[in-house]
C-alpha cells in the first residue's frame, strides 16, 4: 500500500531512540523527509545513521534540543521555518517522568513532569500547527500512553500530567479541521524499548523479583500475552500521517494488546 507520504516533511521529537526513533523509522521508509529532534547530538547522529542505512532516497536532519526548554522549542521551529518552510507531519513523542507512586514524587518532580508532558506538548503543538495552516494539511500525531484510559501501577506521574493531552488533541482536532489537519494520540503499553525494560527494572527492584519476573508480570493482565514491537507503533503512526486516514481526527487509539479491556 502506497500511503503517499513521499515528499512529506516530519518532524518527530524525542526522535533518537524509542518509540520517537520507530515512528520516524517508518515515516522514512515510506519516503517522508525527517527531522529527529532529542537533547542528544550523538544519539541523534546514531540514530540519523541508522535510517539512512535501510531508507535511501529521503533527507534526514537533527536538531538537538530539550523539549522543556522554551528557547529550544523556538529555535527548531525557526530552523525549521527558515530552512523547509513548512512542516507536514508532526510526531510528538518523550521520554517518560520519574516512576513511583503518588507519595514518592516530590514537588521539583511533579514540576519537571509538567514542563516535560504538559508545556511541551502546547508549545510544539502550537508552533507545529501554524505552519501547517500555510499550507491548508497537516498530521499530529501524539505519543501518549494507555495511562489516558487506565491508570498504570507505580507510574503517577503520567497517569496524572498526561491527561492534559486529552483536551489538547480534542481542542486543536475541532480547531485545525477546516485546514484539514487531523490530530489523533496513540497510546501504546509495554512496547519493548529501553524505557520499558528501564520500568521492568524498577519493578524488579521495588518487590523484590527477578527482571524476567517483572517483564512476565507486566504482561500478566495483556489478552495477547506479549509485548508489542517498536515496528508495530510505526506502521500505525505512518498510517495516521497518510491520506489513507485523512477521515479519523480526535481519535485516542491503544496500542496495548488489548490491555485496556482487562482488569
Amino acid at each position: 500500500m502506497d500511503l503517499g507520504l513521499r515528499g512529506k516533511l516530519a518532524l518527530v521529537t524525542g526522535g533518537s531512540s524509542g518509540l520517537g526513533f520507530a515512528s520516524a523509522l517508518e515515516l522514512a521508509l515510506e519516503g517522508a523527509d525527517v527531522i529527529l529532534f532529542s537533547r542528544s547530538r550523538e544519539r541523534l547522529e546514531e540514530a540519523r545513521r541508522r535510517i539512512r542505512e535501510v531508507a535511501s532516497g529521503v533527507n534526514v536532519d537533527i536538531y538537538p534540543g530539550d523539549l522543556r526548554v522554551k528557547e529550544d522549542v523556538d529555535g527548531l521551529f525557526s530552523y525549521i521555518d527558515n530552512r523547509y518552510g513548512k512542516l507536514d507531519i508532526l510526531v510528538y513523542s518523550t521520554g517518560g517522568p520519574k516512576p513511583g507512586g503518588f507519595f514518592d514524587i516530590s514537588d521539583e518532580d511533579w514540576e519537571d513532569s509538567f514542563k516535560l508532558l504538559v508545556m511541551s506538548a502546547l508549545r510544539v503543538s502550537r508552533e507545529a500547527a501554524k505552519l501547517m495552516m500555510r499550507g491548508r494539511w497537516g498530521r499530529i500525531i501524539f505519543i501518549g500512553s494507555i495511562a489516558l484510559i487506565r491508570p498504570l501501577e507505580n507510574l503517577a506521574t503520567s497517569n496524572i500530567m498526561r491527561m492534559p493531552v486529552v483536551g489538547l488533541v480534542r481542542t486543536l482536532a475541532l480547531e485545525l479541521a477546516r485546514y484539514n489537519i487531523t490530530v489523533n494520540a496513540i497510546l501504546p503499553y509495554d512496547i519493548l524499548t529501553e524505557r520499558v525494560r528501564q520500568l521492568a527494572e524498577a519493578d524488579a527492584r521495588r518487590l523484590g523479583i527477578s527482571l524476567e519476573e517483572a517483564l512476565k508480570r507486566r504482561t500478566s493482565k495483556v489478552p495477547l500475552g506479549r509485548m508489542g514491537d517498536p515496528r508495530e507503533l510505526g506502521a500505525l503512526v505512518a498510517f495516521l500521517a497518510s491520506e489513507r486516514a485523512s477521515y479519523i481526527t480526535g481519535a485516542l487509539i491503544p496500542l496495548d494488546g488489548g490491555m485496556h479491556l482487562s482488569y
